[in-house]
């Protein structure tokens, strides 16, 4: 995992979607849920556009999941836009492949199967139904690596997606360093606010002085 990615995940979907806010930016992705709460994630998307339909739509071999469980590389997040249909885009084999080869988590805006085997996998995978409807001649894969929207979010590939048990923050890749500087601000703020309040300080208290400390140490929030 890169540096920057490591700041993101530590920093968390909360932190890096209230910096979006700030700067104005569309990224803050809710209603898809973590399989397994507990598990943290921070990887450039590598996204996959579905169109999906009735049982015999499409032809079997239109749904190709090795597109997606064989091709992402290592850090990366597979990211799939089914438009929310009630229809299974993978299940717990093809989520173990992808672990065993690095992927660092899956978030897809649609459905999986074998929900009980996606939490062994070990990596974090978000999605919005958790249901045995298979996508055999229901699910067409359209395109891989282009433009897609999750939850409403635009998407483009190497975008970072960000993500914990609270929801999944989008950091545009054109915006990244700006939203990492911020974001580690934040978090050490935060760090100090905590401690005083562990210390026995009132929320507002904590927060006043850990401002002032912080903004001592590494100047003001966006400098």
């Amino acid at each position: 995992m890169s540096d920057v990615n490591k700041r993101l995940q530590v920093a968390g979907a909360s932190t890096v979607c209230a910096v979006l806010d700030m700067l104005g930016v569309s990224g803050t992705i809710v209603g898809l849920p973590a399989v397994q709460p507990g598990r943290s994630f921070a990887g450039p998307a590598f996204t996959v556009k579905a169109s999906t339909g009735p049982l015999g739509t499409y032809d079997p071999s239109a749904f190709d999941i090795a597109m997606y469980a064989d091709q992402a590389g290592p850090g990366q997040v597979i990211a799939i836009d089914a438009g929310g249909a009630a229809v299974s885009l993978a299940g717990g084999i093809a989520a173990q492949a992808s672990a065993r080869r690095g992927v660092a988590a899956w978030v897809v805006d649609g459905g999986m199967r074998d929900v009980d085997e996606l939490g062994d996998t070990g990596i974090p995978i978000h999605v919005r139904y958790g249901l045995p409807v298979t996508g055999r001649t229901r699910v067409r894969i359209d395109q891989i690596n282009g433009p897609i929207v999750i939850a409403g979010v635009a998407v483009e590939p190497m975008d970072v997606l960000v993500g914990d048990a609270t929801g999944i923050g989008r950091v545009p890749f054109s915006q990244l360093d700006d939203v990492v500087k911020m974001a580690d601000w934040i978090t050490g703020r935060d760090r100090i606010a905590s401690r005083l309040v562990s210390e026995g300080v009132s929320f507002s208290g904590a927060f006043k002085e850990a401002t002032a400390e912080y903004t001592a140490l590494h100047g003001p929030l966006g400098s």
